[in-house]
């Protein structure tokens, strides 16, 4: 009886330390990450600031801010733009201003790197840009929509800030603006550096979120009865880029950190081939983790249930012939930008975020609105 009550005891003590090692290891990995690592990219003289909470996984890069706000930042965005310009789309329902900002490296950056990162977004959503700009280091062009006279000024005030808070937007982004003809803004509203710079850096989303509540209840009802057209935006963010490659996404899909030199170095060592497009595994991430550093943090999060397939309960055929087993069972040593293997079981409404060519076909811009606008193409 004495023994059999150690024996119990003992398994009882047993099943205590697995469990407490398991809650500290998970609690470990909820808040992992180094972010001493990134401090060699901080430049001299220029201050940081908490991480802003944002709705995207966090991250363990602080954001940087621009080391004078005067720097470059002496005028609001769009300031001379003149609206009775710009291009019409096929069917003349949108107008386009094509390079309505240039970021100040996005030149030399497009020279530099053979892949660009294409992204677009409406108002409610720009705020994702600051987390995507300090993991991308190469050329990112934006495609923007507003619809009315308030939302262009409020699109005009918050990247203008943007662009005086965060250095990597005001270098790396260049912004294409598509207005509606049904709602076409007539004028620029008068915009003066105080009227941006007297936002907090710290808190991008928190600076929109104010800046929603000043659009019109009209503009609101009108955003709500009408379509948003994504694949004009698509279309039109794709063709602002110069390189050779496209890396086209939505604005709240965050790349890797180090993404952008790692896929350069592996699309030079390919042969061109019109017809290949490289598909890059998208995950959620649980909105407590740290982003992580690469592919064995992000497995590791998948293995704890922190980390899913992209729309895997929403609609798991959206990114299901990716097999992202397979590609987590392609373990090495290195970090290096490589094939893990060839999608060969292809399934209707696939629609998984890809590199290719420029040459690719463009998106259908029949296809208007949110699901399966990307499938077509």
């Amino acid at each position: 009886m004495f023994q059999t009550c150690r024996l119990w005891n003992l398994s009882i003590a047993s099943v205590l330390a697995l469990t407490l090692s398991n809650v500290f290891l998970t609690v470990r990995l909820l808040h992992s990450g180094d972010c001493n690592q990134y401090g060699s990219q901080v430049e001299e003289g220029v201050s940081m600031v908490p991480r802003a909470p944002i709705l995207t996984p966090a991250t363990c890069l602080e954001y940087v801010l621009a080391e004078s706000l005067a720097n470059s930042t002496d005028k609001a965005v769009f300031s001379g733009l003149d609206l009775r310009l710009g291009r019409w789309d096929t069917r003349r329902l949108y107008k386009i201003f094509d390079y309505a900002v240039v970021g100040e490296r996005f030149p030399d950056l497009s020279d530099t790197y053979s892949v660009c990162l294409a992204t677009q977004s409406s108002l409610e959503k720009i705020y994702s840009l600051v987390q995507v700009a300090h993991h991308w280091s190469g050329p990112i062009s934006t495609a923007i929509f507003a619809a009315g006279n308030d939302e262009l000024y409020l699109v005009q005030i918050y990247l203008s800030y943007l662009r005086a808070c965060f250095r990597p937007i005001r270098e790396r982004v260049s912004f294409h603006l598509v207005l509606p003809r049904e709602r076409a803004p007539t004028h620029l509203k008068s915009v003066h550096v105080s009227d941006f710079t007297k936002f907090d850096c710290a808190k991008p989303e928190a600076t929109l979120n104010d800046l929603l509540k000043l659009r019109k209840a009209d503009t609101s009802k009108w955003r709500i009865k009408n379509p948003y057209p994504q694949n004009h935006l698509r279309n039109v963010a794709r063709k602002g880029c110069q390189g050779g490659y496209v890396f086209l996404t939505d604005v709240d899909i965050v790349p890797s950190v180090s993404f952008a030199e790692q896929l350069d170095k592996f699309l030079r060592k390919q042969k061109p081939h019109h017809l290949t497009a490289f598909v890059v595994p998208t995950y959620e991430l649980d909105e407590r983790v740290r982003f992580p550093r690469n592919k064995t943090d992000l497995i590791r999060l998948a293995n704890k249930g922190l980390a899913r397939p992209f729309h895997h309960k929403v609609f798991i055929y959206n990114q299901f012939a990716t097999n992202f087993s397979r590609w987590q069972a392609d373990v090495s040593e290195s970090d290096e930008t490589k094939v893990s293997h060839n999608v060969t079981n292809f399934e209707f409404l696939y629609e998984p975020f890809y590199v290719a060519p420029d040459t690719v076909p463009p998106h259908d811009e029949r296809f208007l609105g949110y699901g399966y606008t990307r499938n077509t193409q």
